[in-house]
């Protein structure tokens, strides 16, 4: 004999399964209805029967990685990192804590995107998420699972390399990258003022609302550590350290290729009307430190030209590490699509002498990081590429078009006509941004390179494995210099 549901039971099961019909009719596909509420399994089923739904209608978001076997948590590569130092009952609710957070976010633009965003879903999955959470934490056989469980893979294929030969391959790829290297080294020793300027020089920038002084920054990243020793501000602090350190983005303009514009998917370009910068915390991590990072991101409707790195819809992503007083230690830049990564240290760092020879992708430091803010970046025409990194002079009154800023989230799940979706689709990747370089580089085992992606999925050394998101990436290559 069935047992008789109840009210709230059967709520919540006509809730899952509006939710999960309408994913899975957006899909094209049907599908029974889900099981009746039995507690926590009810609640594992509810994230499992929503991921196929996602999954099935494409809106799947390519970021934070799934845990397997805890649909309700997503991990990242510094979160990874942790997986065997949460010892304490307080880090080990942090962490876990941490990855609640990201499903939370990534479910929540998913369910956008699929046109679902509902507040009593939201509800429910976070009455779910909780009690899954508690329950995991209660039980010591559940947190060894989960600590074996957080692993998220590298985005270089094997396979590919493998089928590409690369022990043959990296070599003749090295010696691209050196050209590089080189070129980029004599652009960076011609004096400021003699670098060529092809169209009109244009600047850009955010209003600098609200900064702060360098004892309110000691203040802010002191007090805001959580027990894993991350970083957290608050929204109101973190907006005035990214008003604190954003850059002037100074442009060679030559067409409207070179104008920031707001990233549209139709085409993908952007929209030079509504020229916006993108912003994101991240962490990274050096010796037994936490530090933060401040990440800015703009935009460009393409890349032109008729050689294998040209096509549509092109960016500058500009990051600033942050040491434990708020001074910065470092500075970097790459492309959206991982490539073109330049480092900038600060007096605080030196690069390391033991790193490796072979079949390893030497960093570019074209110069050191010049003291005083705000930087300008002096960026090229066509390609994008960084000149030239320097502090605007005090008191100076050239005139920069003003910027505004969203949240990196927002290109997660961007409006369009009908509805939101992502710029980013399968693996990361902007569809549409492909670059024909891909047909050469592909035994390096990066996906699409060239093509724009997302956060958390950018390789950038063709030769050997290094990730933009590395949490150990910094006190791999540099030293701290006391």
């Amino acid at each position: 004999m069935t047992a008789k549901p109840t009210a709230s039971g059967t709520a919540g099961n006509r809730l899952r399964a509006a939710a999960l019909w309408l994913a899975l009719c957006l899909a094209g596909c049907a599908v029974a209805p889900p099981p009746r509420d039995d507690g926590l399994a009810a609640c594992r089923g509810l994230f499992q029967d929503l991921d196929a739904g996602i999954t099935a209608a494409g809106v799947r978001d390519e970021g934070p990685y799934p845990v397997p076997g805890f649909p309700y948590l997503r991990s990242t590569r510094l979160l990874a990192s942790f997986r065997d130092e949460v010892g304490a009952p307080a880090q080990f609710a942090a962490w876990a804590g941490h990855m609640a957070q990201l499903d939370t976010t990534a479910r929540s633009l998913e369910l956008r995107n699929l046109g679902h965003d509902d507040a009593a879903l939201a509800a429910e999955l976070a009455g779910c998420r909780a009690r899954l959470l508690r329950d995991d934490l209660a039980a010591p056989g559940r947190r060894a699972q989960l600590r074996d469980a957080v692993v998220v893979p590298d985005d270089y294929l094997f396979a590919w390399r493998v089928a590409g030969l690369y022990p043959l391959t990296a070599p003749l790829v090295s010696l691209g990258v050196a050209a590089w290297h080189r070129d980029t080294r004599a652009t960076f020793a011609v004096p400021l003022e003699e670098l060529p300027v092809s169209g009109t020089l244009h600047r850009w920038a955010v209003p600098r609302d609200a900064t702060l002084d360098p004892e309110e920054m000691r203040s802010v990243l002191h007090d805001s550590r959580d027990p894993l020793g991350l970083p957290q501000p608050e929204a109101a602090a973190a907006r005035r350290l990214f008003d604190t350190f954003a850059p002037i983005w100074e442009v060679d303009v030559m067409d409207d290729n070179d104008r920031i514009g707001l990233p549209q998917r139709d085409g993908p370009t952007a929209d030079i009307a509504r020229p916006t910068e993108f912003r994101l915390l991240s962490h990274t991590r050096f010796g037994d430190l936490g530090l933060l990072q401040l990440n800015y991101l703009v935009w460009f409707p393409a890349r032109p030209g008729d050689d294998i790195y040209a096509g549509r819809l092109d960016g500058l992503h500009w990051r600033v590490t942050l040491g434990p007083d708020g001074e910065p230690w470092l500075y970097d830049a790459i492309h959206p699509c991982g490539c073109y990564h330049l480092y900038f240290p600060t007096r605080h760092l030196r690069l390391r002498t033991d790193l490796p020879y072979f079949y390893y992708e030497t960093p570019l430091l074209p110069q050191a990081a010049p003291e005083g803010r705000p930087l300008v970046l002096r960026i090229a025409h066509r390609t994008h590429f960084i000149r030239r990194v320097y502090p605007a002079a005090q008191g100076e009154d050239r005139p920069a078009a003003p910027l505004a800023w969203e949240d990196y989230d927002l290109l997660r799940a961007l409006p369009e006509a009908g509805g939101h979706r992502s710029l980013f689709g399968a693996h990361g990747i902007v569809a549409g941004s492909e670059r024909p370089e891909r047909w050469i580089l592909w035994p390096m085992g990066i996906r699409s390179p060239g093509a724009m992606r997302q956060w958390g999925r950018h390789a950038v050394a063709f030769v050997g494995r290094r990730h933009f998101d590395d949490p150990r990436l910094i006190e791999t290559l540099f030293e701290y210099r006391p």
